[in-house]
């Protein structure tokens, strides 16, 4: 008998097209898992997408959109279960019930709204929605999102990894209230995830910050965003004979860094070689770097833009996609919730429509 495929599950939230950040940061990491030996779910995190909106906004069209771009940037539908957290709506059951187990003050420890929290006590007006309860309880429905797959395996990046540990100590908390070993505890693994800095020389790409590069983003606006980036007439030295961008790019001026990483992913490395040249013997070369790092951007983005423009991928199709594949994952979704209302004693659900 073969052994039982392990589960990986990831998601990500629908708030905006793709950028180079989400790439570089969790699909390439999805597009490798797909050749495991394993079960991988995701999912569109459409739910958790509430959490950030002042007002209606069309979460659906970017819900399409988005399966539309993982799909174009070779996420294989047969080989990966791909999903919408709207369409098992048994996990805002499980996330109500592993609620009911929830320490406030655990929640209130979450670093995500701990960092909330200070921004808006810095300035009141920097978010649309401040404070919720669905801010709040993320972590919770998180750990609703993995543990109802039975997860084994759930990579984030590091400013995930704490509400991993979250989902892990409200199932183990479960199971020894409840005296059975019903919630699968999962495990964090590091997807090594690229940090890609923002365009302004943040240090983070962010969709919020309107400082991204887009996948879907065509020549023109490729070249007007590498023209916008920051850069200085006064590069620092390097003090390193170190080509390696994990070593060079932090010493280097911030918007001139995002350049070279940029270029360190995109470009052949005899390209990034020269540029590393250029920068150590000075002059005036970063309107042609980023005339050439705009070039294989748009190379880059082509093959992308093209199969998300493929008529083969109408909505009609996505929709049709999400629909067969909520159907494969509710039977184990069902079977965690129904499992987790016996054992707090409700009882099996008497009807599900």
């Amino acid at each position: 008998m073969s052994a039982k495929q392990e589960v990986i599950l990831s998601g990500i939230r629908p708030t905006g097209r793709l950028h180079y950040g989400n790439y570089f940061g969790a699909v390439q990491h999805f597009l490798r898992l797909q050749d495991a030996p394993a079960t991988c779910y995701y999912f569109i995190a459409d739910y958790h997408a509430l959490t950030t909106i002042a007002g209606r906004r069309d979460i659906r069209a970017q819900t399409i959109d988005m399966l539309r771009t993982y799909i174009a940037c070779g996420l294989d539908p047969a080989r990966s279960i791909v999903y919408r957290q709207s369409d098992l709506p048994c996990t805002a059951e499980l996330a109500l019930l592993l609620g009911m187990i929830t320490n406030i003050g655990h929640l209130e420890r979450g670093t995500t709204y701990k960092d909330k929290f200070i921004k808006l006590k810095e300035d009141p007006k920097s978010e649309g929605n401040p404070l919720s309860y669905g801010l709040l309880g993320y972590p919770v429905l998180m750990a609703a999102d993995i543990l109802i797959v039975k997860a084994d395996l759930v990579p984030v990046g590091d400013d995930q990894r704490q509400h991993v540990e979250m989902a892990c100590d409200i199932a183990e908390k479960f199971n020894s209230r409840f005296g059975a070993e019903v919630l699968h505890i999962p495990r964090a693994v590091d997807r090594s995830a690229l940090r890609l800095p923002g365009l302004d020389g943040s240090q983070k790409m962010g969709k919020s910050d309107n400082n991204t590069l887009d996948l879907l983003d065509d020549a023109a606006t490729v070249l007007k965003k590498m023209k916008g980036v920051p850069t200085t007439t006064d590069p620092a030295p390097l003090d390193t004979d170190s080509t390696d961008p994990d070593v060079v790019i932090p010493k280097m001026p911030a918007g001139v860094g995002v350049l070279y990483r940029l270029l360190s992913l995109v470009a052949p490395q005899e390209v990034y070689l020269d540029y590393i040249r250029q920068y150590r013997d000075g002059g005036k070369f970063y309107g042609t770097l980023k005339k050439s790092l705009a070039e294989y951007c748009t190379a880059f983005n082509a093959p992308i833009i093209e199969k998300f423009n493929d008529p083969q991928y109408s909505d009609d199709f996505i929709e049709d996609f999400l629909r067969e594949n909520a159907k494969r994952v509710t039977p184990v979704a069902l079977d965690t919730v129904e499992s987790c209302r016996e054992a707090m004693g409700i009882g099996r659900s008497l009807y599900r429509g």
